[in-house]
């Protein structure tokens, strides 16, 4: 009786070491998927706010133009999208950066759950700010524009009508650029949107495999707490 005791605890053992390397395995997959996605986000990160950044530059440097009679910009222009793609790029970058530092950084005690759970929670934050980006760059919400006005003009619309003009006219300097970088820009925060969903979900699964095999553990330990009530009631017996 006291050796079919002891092979049944072996084979809980043999199960749990088991379910052990399956957990590790998953969670170093979903680890390493979610890094990637870090990087490639902070790569996009820094592009989207380079190729806002650029054209934003241009305007200022060409607005004060004005004052000399030579206006380039419309009185209906809008710059509030640019900067709402460069707030979005920050705010990406810096949360895929303090992931990026956390996950590589070494540690004496597991980080598994609380990367989990950042992964979740940063990627439902770069979610909602670039979907609220994109949306905000195409709707314009609150747009204000002068009388005569039907709309606003934004960097990328503007630029590119000079580059893509009806007339004979050459566009200004840079505009052609401008154009091209704030579409890309745009492009971008569209790709962003999609990168963050899927690191929101592989977070997700993280999570899900971590209860997972949380609840195996509490299975397992009642398991071998049963094991040794019954061996020690047997032995009681014997004696």
């Amino acid at each position: 009786m006291t050796s079919g005791s002891s092979i049944a605890g072996s084979g809980h053992t043999y199960s749990s070491d088991k379910e052990e390397d399956t957990f590790l395995k998953r969670n170093r997959i979903t680890h390493f998927v979610r890094l990637g996605l870090s990087f490639l986000s902070f790569g996009i990160g820094i592009a989207v706010i380079t190729c806002e950044a650029l054209p934003l530059q241009n305007y200022k440097n060409t607005s004060q133009w004005a004052t000399a009679g030579l206006a380039l910009w419309p009185l209906n222009f809008d710059i509030r999208p640019t900067i709402a793609a460069i707030s979005c790029g920050g705010i990406i970058t810096l949360l895929s950066m303090v992931y990026i530092i956390v996950a590589l950084l070494p540690s004496p005690y597991s980080l598994i759950k609380p990367l989990n759970i950042y992964a979740s929670v940063s990627a439902l934050a770069g979610f909602a700010t670039a979907l609220i980006s994109v949306l905000f760059i195409i709707y314009r919400p609150s747009s204000d524009y002068p009388a005569g006005f039907n709309e606003n003009e934004t960097l990328h619309s503007w630029t590119c009508k000079w580059k893509t003009g009806t007339s004979g006219i050459s566009s200004p300097s840079h505009f052609d650029r401008d154009c091209t970088s704030t579409r890309a820009a745009f492009v971008l925060l569209c790709v962003l949107v999609g990168m963050e969903a899927l690191m929101g979900i592989v977070g997700v699964v993280g999570i899900w495999f971590q209860r997972d095999v949380s609840r195996r553990r509490i299975g397992q330990s009642q398991l071998t707490q049963l094991d040794f009530a019954t061996k020690d009631t047997k032995d009681g017996y014997r004696n």
